[in-house]
């Protein structure tokens, strides 16, 4: 039943919208996400440091035995389908902790840090593949060169985006407690 002087019931017009609590946590499971990916990166990076001056012969014996093409077409299967689920990790709770924070908040920046080498990864590319000795030294050393750089410069914008995802839970965490925004000025 209406209350008393008023035409219709519920009242009409806009809603305003409700206050939105800061993506706590799924900025943590983001946090996790990029951590493993970062770990990751660095150790393939390291892997294939270490593995480059390796004989052609050590990958051929491992490849002519049965067992071991079987064993080695597992690893990089799960590897591949690892690498695609974290990736698909990162890109969604990266979205849902940019649409959730507050515009220009640490949590904000670091979801848009996170999401960065996702499409950088779309974008652009380098991979050094095929016959190297058709290439001149200096081309491949080059390529090399680049795939390296482009690895740690995603690695650096995921360490980024992990210590402003961590300021931005501890300023939630104070504000949460009422002492006001850490770090702030």
């Amino acid at each position: 039943m209406p209350p008393p002087g008023s035409e219709s019931w519920p009242p009409r017009g806009p809603v305003p919208p409700a206050l939105s609590e800061p993506p706590v946590r799924t900025a943590y499971a983001l946090i996790a996400v990029m951590a493993v990916m970062v770990l990751s990166g660095l150790v393939r990076l390291l892997l294939e440091l270490l593995m480059a001056g390796r004989p052609l012969e050590t990958w051929t014996g491992l490849l002519a035995d049965p067992g071991g093409r079987a064993t080695f077409g597992a690893v990089v299967a799960l590897l591949a389908l690892g690498s695609l689920a974290l990736w698909v990790a990162a890109l969604v709770l990266s979205i849902i902790v940019i649409v959730h924070a507050r515009r220009g908040s640490r949590l904000w920046i670091g979801g848009v840090l996170a999401i960065a080498p996702v499409l950088l990864g779309l974008l652009f590319g380098i991979d050094v593949s095929g016959d190297l000795d058709r290439f001149p030294d200096g081309v491949v050393l080059v390529a090399r060169i680049l795939e390296i750089l482009g690895d740690l410069v995603v690695a650096g914008l995921r360490a980024a985006s992990i210590v402003l995802l961590a300021l931005g839970l501890r300023e939630v965490r104070a504000a949460q407690r009422g002492s006001g925004p850490v770090g702030g000025r």
